[in-house]
């Protein structure tokens, strides 16, 4: 490991960003001071122009590179209830840059006020509807919703390219965790997470915990995943679960959503993510 992802974590544990997650009553502290919804983008970023358009599910952000071919459906993280970090934009659009793909970034309700049930069909329509080739991208819950996605285009025939980093893909938490909290990330917080995105639906549904799904004709999938991340045992699963192709990149030693982070040992995950859209 690098000097500078063993900054990151212990910046990670001396500034408290992993206690909302310790306790249920952490967690709904910090839903009830999180910002307004949906989250705004930077004002520029080097090498993209930048449109928004809000539509009623959300809000849609498009990071176009000059000469862009293609596209990618761009899913943050935050546990379904926190919105983008300044690191997504980075990520996106150094992804943009480096595929000359257009980033569609959806900004989806955030729970409780946003659910799978809305969001999932929603993702998938703009999949549908976006520049092809097209691929889907999705960091920690991010990943699930590229998922839930990626299992409804499938019945149309429909096939993206899924690159996952650190995917929550099991809401039911019924399988044991290796770990039960790591630097960042503890269950107390996911359980509640869980039970506000999932509003009516069961727990296991596949919009809501889609590892748990077939996963058979699913588009090939690359997947980053540290072994000191909380969420490790979804990345190993899926791989396990999936007939199709599967690359597997594993972070030794390393924290939650490492390829988001900016830390060298980011750099083979993100160039593995612009390689498969290449």
């Amino acid at each position: 490991m690098s000097l500078e992802h063993d900054v990151v974590r212990a910046y990670i544990t001396l500034s408290g960003r992993g206690r909302p997650w310790r306790s249920t009553e952490a967690f709904e502290r910090a839903l009830a001071r999180r910002p307004a919804w949906p989250a705004r983008p930077p004002a520029a970023l080097p090498g993209v122009s930048i449109a928004q358009r809000d539509e009623p599910e959300g809000r849609v952000v498009r990071l176009t590179p000059r000469a862009a071919t293609g596209s990618v459906v761009a899913l943050h993280g935050g546990g379904y209830v926190f919105g983008p970090e300044p690191q997504h934009w980075t990520l996106w659009r150094r992804i943009a840059v480096a595929s000359r793909r257009e980033v569609v970034v959806p900004l989806y309700r955030l729970a409780p006020e946003g659910t799978a049930a809305v969001a999932v069909p929603w993702v998938a329509g703009l999949v549908r509807r976006s520049a092809g080739p097209v691929a889907l991208l999705g960091d920690s819950a991010g990943g699930g919703l590229a998922l839930a996605a990626a299992l409804v285009l499938r019945e149309e025939g429909l096939r993206p390219p899924l690159l996952l980093s650190a995917p929550w893909l099991d809401a039911t938490m019924r399988r044991p965790w290796r770990l039960q909290r790591d630097p960042w990330l503890a269950r107390p917080g996911f359980e509640v997470a869980a039970d506000r995105w999932r509003g009516d639906l069961p727990v296991d549904h596949p919009f809501v915990s889609p590892l748990l799904a077939d996963l058979g004709g699913i588009g090939p999938v690359v997947v980053a995943s540290g072994t000191r991340d909380l969420l490790h045992e979804d990345a190993r699963r899926v791989r396990q679960r999936a007939p199709g192709p599967v690359r597997l990149l594993v972070g030794e030693g390393l924290i939650h959503n490492y390829p988001l982070l900016p830390v060298p040992e980011a750099r083979p995950a993100v160039r593995a993510f612009v390689d498969a859209l290449r």
